[in-house]
C-alpha cells in the first residue's frame, strides 16, 4: 500500500519514465514472447504509443467482441494503418447473447467494498479465451495491458495486491501495467501532450469508456446506456421489474438483443 501510495503521487514526467523503464525491462526478460492486449481506448492508445518506442514491431492483439462502437473498429482501422501495427485480431467461439442467454447478463464484480462474485461470463468467452488461444498458439509469455488505478475500486486493489508485473498463475502468462499509477487526467493529459490520434467515440457520446456496447458491468452502464440506447434501456429496465439480471428467460433475452441489433 506504501508503494502505492508513493507512484500515484509521482508527477507525469516520473510516472512516464517509469512506465518506459518497466517496458523495457519487461521486454529484455520476456523476447520474443510478448505482446499487446489493446481495446483502441484512451488507455491503449497511450500503452501502444509507450512500448511502441522501445518495441515498434510488437504484437497488438485485439478482442473483436461483435459488440464494440462502429467508431471503435473504424479507429481500428485507421491506427493500424497509420502506425503501421504488427496487428492480430481475435475471434469469441461464443456470442454475448449467447453468454446472456446461457448465464445472465453480467454483473459488477464490486460495489463499494462489497464482491458480487467473479469475471463475469461473457468476460471469459468474449476475451480470455480468445487470448488464451494467442498465447498457447505463439508463445506468448506476457502480455502489457493498459489499465489504470482509478478505472474502478476493483481495479485499484488489483494492483496494490499485484503491483504492476505479476504472474496469472491460472491464464498462464505474466502481466505488465505500465499505466498501473496513471489516473484518467493524465492519461488525458499524455494524449495531449503528444498530439495521439483518439477513439472518436469518446467525444460523439461524451462517454468515459468503450467497450461492449450492451455490458451491465461497469459502474456507469445505467446512464451510459439510457442516454446512448434508451430502448435497450428500457428494455432491460422493464423486463428486469425488481428481478437480477441473471433471472431474464431466453424469450426475453432475445427481445432485448433485437433492440440493439
Amino acid at each position: 500500500m506504501k508503494r502505492f501510495d508513493e507512484m500515484r503521487e509521482k508527477s507525469l514526467d516520473e510516472k512516464i519514465k517509469y512506465s518506459l523503464s518497466l517496458i523495457e525491462k519487461t521486454l529484455a526478460k520476456h523476447s520474443p514472447e510478448y505482446c499487446i492486449a489493446c481495446s483502441f481506448g484512451k488507455d491503449s492508445t497511450v500503452l501502444l504509443h509507450l512500448v511502441r518506442q522501445v518495441e515498434p514491431n510488437i504484437k497488438v492483439i485485439f478482442n473483436n467482441t461483435g459488440i464494440e462502437f462502429k467508431e471503435t473498429l473504424q479507429f481500428r482501422d485507421f491506427l493500424v494503418k497509420e502506425w503501421n501495427l504488427n496487428y492480430y485480431e481475435l475471434h469469441p467461439d461464443k456470442s454475448f447473447w449467447q453468454c446472456v442467454e446461457e448465464y445472465g447478463f453480467p454483473k459488477q464484480r464490486f460495489k463499494g467494498k462489497t464482491h458480487s462474485g467473479g469475471k463475469p461470463k461473457c468476460c471469459y468467452y468474449l476475451k480470455m479465451r480468445p487470448a488464451q488461444l494467442f498465447y498457447k498458439k505463439n508463445g506468448i509469455k506476457c502480455v502489457f495491458v493498459g489499465i489504470t488505478y482509478d478505472e474502478s475500486y476493483q481495479r485499484k486493489w488489483q494492483i496494490i495486491r499485484h503491483t504492476d508485473y505479476y504472474y496469472v498463475k491460472k491464464e498462464k502468462i505474466y502481466k505488465t501495467l505500465p499505466l498501473a499509477y496513471w489516473n484518467e487526467d493524465e492519461v488525458w493529459e499524455y494524449i495531449k501532450r503528444y498530439n495521439l490520434p483518439i477513439n472518436p467515440a469518446y467525444e460523439k457520446y461524451d462517454i468515459r469508456r468503450v467497450g461492449c456496447i450492451p455490458c451491465t458491468a461497469h459502474k456507469g452502464w445505467k446512464e451510459q446506456m439510457a442516454r446512448l440506447y434508451p430502448g435497450l434501456y428500457k428494455k432491460i429496465m422493464r423486463d428486469m421489474n425488481g428481478s437480477n439480471l441473471d433471472d431474464f428467460s431466453k424469450e426475453k433475452i432475445k427481445e432485448i438483443r433485437r433492440v440493439v441489433c
